[in-house]
C-alpha cells in the first residue's frame, strides 16, 4: 500500500530532491533550508516551483492534510522570496563556486577572497547564508538563534573581548555590540570587510579587520575571552587541513586560559561522525569539547562544536 507521502514524493523528480522534500516532510529540515537545497540541486527556482504545484495536488489527491500544510507552506516561501531564491539560483549557476578541495592552502585561500568579494556584490545576505534566500528578515532570524544560544550557554557578557573568524558582512558584530565589552572580526574578502563597516557604522566598540587567512597574527596571545566561526571553517577545510589545524593552534593562542572556543560548522561533507573524530584530534592539542556537534537551531541546520582552552 502507498503512503500518503510516497504519493506526495513520486511527483519529485530526482532521488536527490525527493529526499529532501522527504527530510522536510518529517520536520527534520526547516523550509528555509528545504529550498536552500533544492535550489543546490536544481538553480531553478522556476523547477522548484512547478515541482511542488504537483506535490500539494498529489498530497490533496491521497488526503493527507498535514502534508499539504506543509507543503503549502513551502510554496509560500518560495513565492515570497521568488526574487531572492532567483538571484541565488543565478549565482549557483555562474560556476565561481565549487566545492571541490583546494590544490594547496594558499590557492584555497585565493578562491575564498575571489568568491566572497564577487559573492557579496551579488546578495549580501546570501553571500553569508544562501538559507536567507536573499531575505534580510530570514538572516536576522537565524542569526538571533545563534545569539540567544551564546547567551544561554553564558559566552556573551559585558567585560568580554570576542573574536569572529570569517566575520563575512559583521551580521554577528552588530547583533553582539550591546552585549560585550569588544568584538573583533575577520575576513579575507576585502569587500565583505567594508560591507561589515558599513553595517556596525556607530557600533564603537567593534574592529574590523582584511586578515591573510593564513593565521591570527593580527592578534596577541590571551587577547580574547570568546573566539568563533559561524560557517567558515567549511571553508578552512577546503583549503586544507593543515589551514585547519593551524587555526586550531591560533585559536588557543589568543584565548585566555578558560576561554571559549565555538565553531558552528565544521566541514560541508556531510559526514558529522568524521567532523565529530576530527574536531576531537584538533581539540586534544589545548581544548575540552564540551558540546560535540549538535544542531539545536529550528532555521538553520548548522552542527555546533563548543570548546574550552585548558588552563
Amino acid at each position: 500500500m502507498i503512503t500518503p507521502q510516497q504519493a506526495v514524493l513520486a511527483g519529485i523528480p530526482d532521488g536527490s530532491q525527493r529526499d529532501i522534500v522527504a527530510r522536510y516532510l518529517d520536520g527534520n529540515l526547516s523550509a528555509e533550508m528545504a529550498l536552500m537545497y533544492w535550489l543546490l540541486t536544481t538553480r531553478s527556482i522556476d523547477a522548484i516551483q512547478a515541482a511542488l504545484g504537483v506535490a500539494i495536488g498529489a498530497s490533496m489527491a491521497a488526503g493527507s492534510a498535514q502534508h499539504t500544510a506543509a507543503l503549502t507552506t513551502l510554496c509560500a516561501l518560495a513565492a515570497a522570496n521568488h526574487n531572492g531564491c532567483e538571484r541565488i539560483a543565478g549565482m549557483l549557476r555562474s560556476g565561481v563556486d565549487t566545492d571541490e578541495p583546494a590544490p594547496s592552502v594558499e590557492e584555497g585561500i585565493a578562491f575564498c577572497k575571489r568568491l566572497f568579494d564577487w559573492s557579496v556584490g551579488q546578495c549580501a545576505e546570501a553571500s553569508v547564508a544562501l538559507y536567507s534566500l536573499g531575505n534580510p528578515a530570514i538572516l536576522d532570524a537565524a542569526t538571533g538563534e545563534i545569539v540567544v544560544l551564546m547567551r544561554e550557554w553564558q559566552l556573551l557578557g559585558r567585560a568580554r573581548r570576542l573574536l569572529e573568524i570569517g566575520c563575512g558582512i559583521g551580521r554577528f558584530q552588530k547583533a553582539l555590540a550591546a552585549h560585550v565589552l569588544a568584538v573583533d572580526g575577520i575576513d579575507v574578502s576585502a569587500n565583505m570587510i567594508r560591507a561589515a563597516r558599513s553595517r556596525c557604522a556607530g557600533c564603537t566598540n567593534v574592529t574590523l579587520q582584511e586578515c591573510s587567512g593564513r593565521d591570527l597574527a593580527l592578534f596577541a596571545p590571551a587577547s580574547f575571552d570568546f573566539v568563533y566561526a559561524v560557517d567558515s571553517f567549511p571553508y578552512l577545510y577546503q583549503s586544507g587541513m593543515t589551514l585547519v589545524e593551524k587555526h586550531f593552534r591560533e585559536v588557543r593562542r589568543v584565548l585566555k586560559p578558560g576561554g571559549d572556543f565555538l565553531i558552528l560548522e565544521f566541514s560541508y561533507r556531510s559526514d558529522i561522525d568524521s567532523d565529530r573524530r576530527d574536531v576531537k584530534r584538533l581539540a586534544s592539542t589545548g581544548f575540552d569539547v564540551l558540546v560535540d556537534g549538535t544542531r539545536p537551531f529550528s532555521l538553520w541546520d548548522g552542527a555546533v562544536f563548543h570548546l574550552r582552552a585548558r588552563t
